[in-house]
């Protein structure tokens, strides 16, 4: 039973954005999810900030790009292993306690960060330790956090609980980064990681009162934490759409983050004039990001397996510009369009697997289908380097550009994808649909 209430039921008859305005208003009256909605953006935010003072941070303490490097990577390495135990242990415990454990971990390494960088004692080494400190409590806190929104809202009112996440989400990384810099510029980055470590610490307080409800019951059967991790792993491998999809966001997003992080500002430089054109292309992407949260809003697809694939070839628009010696006025028109195709096919994935998946294996499910990008998007910014060598810059993202459209297109030859659909609490399954 979720916590959502009566309220959804009687606006399943209501139509048009009236309709949708009323759920997007019961969806801020239901404690819970507000509770954690104001968690989830506060969180965001300081995080949003810290991105702009983490480099600086380390050229602070004389690491440079190598450095910089170091820290990122130290990041990233734990977050496989971690999101594998942390959706064993939201089913063993509860989503909540996961959740906010994770929370506090972050606030005290970034805590440590604060009191290191403003002693004028810290190192890259004591960075590259906490990054993988913050890194292992992030990779266990992600699988719980998405399987909180089916345990505290009905069915028909996830569209808009996911979209209404992703908005302000979206919002934040224009305006937290730009917090950021002015922080960073007037106080240094050790103040503004200290915003990102009271921020864990508020998010924290906030989930704590949520209430989220545990996914299993106290008469449950108990199970060991291998037993948690090997029945996930098998209820995410029998879904032939599931895991056919999550590969194909791994290769995707591994192709997308390199072409936009790494050879993306090289263009930059190169073609464009250096980082303030590039600024303004990123700045149209997060707008889109932030449009695709409000049409999503608004719209519940029912061809959701052949639209997700569809924005997913979005992601090709700007490494083809790119590779086509486009200005910058094309570069930003195709940024805002892969934003927008980006941010709804999130929101339409996340509504998919919520509800396609029981919500009793959820987050075991969700911590397998996060580990692909984990190890994917590593390999990619290693290897753009050496690609762009290899080939030229503008051949290296024409070739992304192709495979991002191949790789998007895939899925649509299995019936089982192009048959997923969202209709409401009338669900139609793959299974159905190809019988």
């Amino acid at each position: 039973m979720t916590l959502f209430g009566a309220g959804a039921r009687r606006n399943r008859g209501g139509g048009g954005g009236r309709g949708r305005r009323r759920v997007v208003l019961a969806l801020l009256r239901n404690r819970p999810y507000r509770l954690y909605w104001a968690g989830q953006v506060l969180s965001q935010l300081g995080s949003d900030i810290s991105v702009v003072a983490l480099a600086f941070a380390v050229f602070a303490v004389g690491g440079g790009p190598g450095g910089l490097g170091l820290v990122l990577a130290a990041r990233m390495i734990p977050q496989p292993l971690m999101a594998v135990v942390g959706g064993a242990a939201a089913y063993r415990t509860s989503t909540e306690r996961v959740m906010v454990s994770a929370h506090l971990v972050s606030g005290l390494a970034q805590s440590a960060a604060v009191v290191l960088l403003l002693s004028g004692t810290a190192r890259v080494w004591h960075l590259a330790l906490l990054a993988l400190v913050t890194g292992a409590a992030n990779g266990f806190f992600v699988p719980a956090q998405q399987s909180v929104v089916p345990q505290i809202v009905e069915p028909e009112a996830r569209q808009q609980a996911n979209a209404l996440l992703r908005f302000p989400q979206n919002a934040s990384k224009m305006a937290g980064r730009a917090v950021g810099g002015i922080v960073v510029a007037f106080a240094g980055p050790g103040w503004a990681i200290a915003c990102d470590a009271l921020s864990f610490f508020g998010a924290a307080l906030l989930l704590s009162r949520a209430g989220v409800p545990p996914l299993r019951t106290e008469g449950g059967e108990r199970t060991k934490v291998v037993s948690d991790v090997i029945e996930g792993w098998r209820a995410f491998r029998s879904r032939r759409w599931l895991w056919v999809m999550v590969l194909q966001n791994a290769v995707a997003l591994m192709l997308w983050l390199a072409g936009a992080q790494v050879l993306g500002p090289v263009y930059a430089n190169e073609e464009l004039g250096g980082p303030r054109p590039w600024g303004l292309a990123a700045t149209a992407l997060a707008a889109g990001l932030a449009a695709g949260s409000a049409m999503a809003m608004a719209w519940r697809p029912r061809h959701a397996g052949p639209l997700v694939c569809g924005c997913m070839a979005t992601m090709a628009l700007p490494m083809a510009v790119m590779a086509a010696h486009g200005q910058l006025a094309a570069l930003c028109l195709a940024m805002l369009i892969a934003g927008v195709g980006v941010d709804t096919a999130m929101v339409t994935w996340t509504g998919l697997m919520q509800e396609h998946i029981p919500v009793e294996q959820l987050s075991r499910v969700l911590s397998f289908s996060n580990v692909g990008p984990l190890v994917l998007v590593p390999l990619g910014y290693v290897l753009a380097g050496p690609a762009m060598a290899a080939v030229g810059l503008h051949t290296a993202l024409g070739l992304g550009a192709v495979i991002v459209l191949a790789v998007a297109a895939a899925p649509l030859v299995l019936g089982d994808v192009r048959a997923l659909s969202r209709r409401g609490t009338e669900l139609r399954t793959p299974e159905a649909a190809v019988a």
